[in-house]
């Protein structure tokens, strides 16, 4: 690839290529641990850089697509590979987060003002309106049918406040 590609920056090939050669998919096994400073020092750049950042995503996003590793940064260790129990956990939290965000755009709807619509602007907010109805009947209705019975989960105790007298 030419450089006109990167808008006149370096690729990540030889950079990814380095990092594949260094941490071979046989050694990337479960719950393996990868340090920043590891990374850096195949890498060639400091951790804070974008650059950094993205030649390692795109070496991850490698991983993923073509071996099926399923690898996340670890805040303020390096990255870490994942095993099938906690990519389980990051699925139920990115999804939660996604219909919470869907909630919140969908409630967006509620601020527009119909009668100062053109009609285009009306057809368009009845339809997304219908849409919406009928996306929220579909996830409740699933919700109920598929429910599964499972132990509730147990939290530590509450600490208690510490009375003076």
């Amino acid at each position: 690839m030419d450089a006109v590609t990167f808008k006149g920056g370096l690729p990540y090939g030889p950079d990814v290529n380095r990092l594949k050669e260094a941490f071979p998919v046989e050694r990337l096994t479960e719950d393996t641990v990868i340090t920043h400073e590891k990374l850096e020092a195949v890498v060639s750049e400091s951790r804070g850089s974008q650059r950094y950042y993205g030649v390692i995503n795109s070496w991850i996003s490698q991983l993923k697509n073509s071996n099926g590793l399923f690898i996340i940064w670890e805040a303020s260790i390096g990255i870490k590979v994942l095993n099938p129990a906690e990519i389980l956990n990051v699925a139920e939290v990115r999804t939660r987060q996604k219909i919470k965000q869907t909630g919140k755009a969908i409630k967006t709807f509620g601020w527009v003002d119909r009668s100062r619509l053109d009609t285009t602007g009306q057809k368009r907010l009845d339809h997304q309106l219908r849409v919406v109805a009928a996306v929220k009947e579909s996830i409740d209705n699933a919700r109920k049918q598929l429910s599964i019975d499972i132990a509730p989960v147990k939290s530590l105790p509450k600490p208690q406040l510490l009375r003076q007298a």
